[in-house]
């Protein structure tokens, strides 16, 4: 039986198979590497179009599946805005400057801090001036000491700076009394 087989039609059939395991190889294991090149090479050379049943912006994330899925987070890091973010006074070399730790640790960063929340809660709700002073009514109320603090030029110049409407300083007085 083995004399009906001559030796190119084994080697013929052995480099057929052999190029069919390599594909599946390739396909398998550089699967997302290999459906780039040979679509990036038929996208150059004009014969194929993909444009007609997936769009090309679209492809990128369905190649970027993974077998394990998206990774997680790690606990405790989150994405935040820059509005959200504060940096502390920089040291100097004889260590931190005791007019700045006063004010890092005082009546002025707390008000600062709420007000940051009331602008995050006024970009996401889309809300207004009147909205705005309603809610810095009970930031007032809270700190019920806040207009005599020698520092309220700051927390007003914060305001005018970071309100996404215009704020003059005769409301900022009369938020404050």
């Amino acid at each position: 039986m083995l004399q009906q087989f001559s030796w190119t039609t084994f080697l013929v059939f052995f480099a057929v198979l052999s190029a069919l395991w390599y594909l599946a190889l390739l396909l398998t294991v550089f699967r997302k590497d290999a459906i780039a090149f040979l679509l990036g090479a038929a996208s150059k050379s004009s014969i194929v179009s993909v444009s007609d049943t997936v769009s090309s912006e679209k492809l990128p994330d369905s190649l970027e599946q993974e077998i394990m899925g998206k990774s997680k987070m790690p606990e405790g890091l989150e994405v935040v805005s820059m509005a959200a973010l504060s940096f502390s006074v920089p040291e100097d070399s004889s260590g931190i400057d005791e007019n700045h730790k006063s004010d890092q640790l005082g009546l002025v960063p707390d008000v600062i801090q709420e007000l940051k929340e009331i602008f995050g809660i006024l970009e996401k709700e889309d809300g207004t001036k009147q909205d705005f002073f309603s809610m810095a009514a009970m930031i007032s109320e809270k700190y019920g000491r806040i207009g005599s603090n020698p520092n309220i030029g700051r927390i007003n110049e914060f305001i005018r700076d970071h309100a996404p409407f215009a704020v003059t300083l005769e409301e900022l007085e009369y938020l404050w009394d």
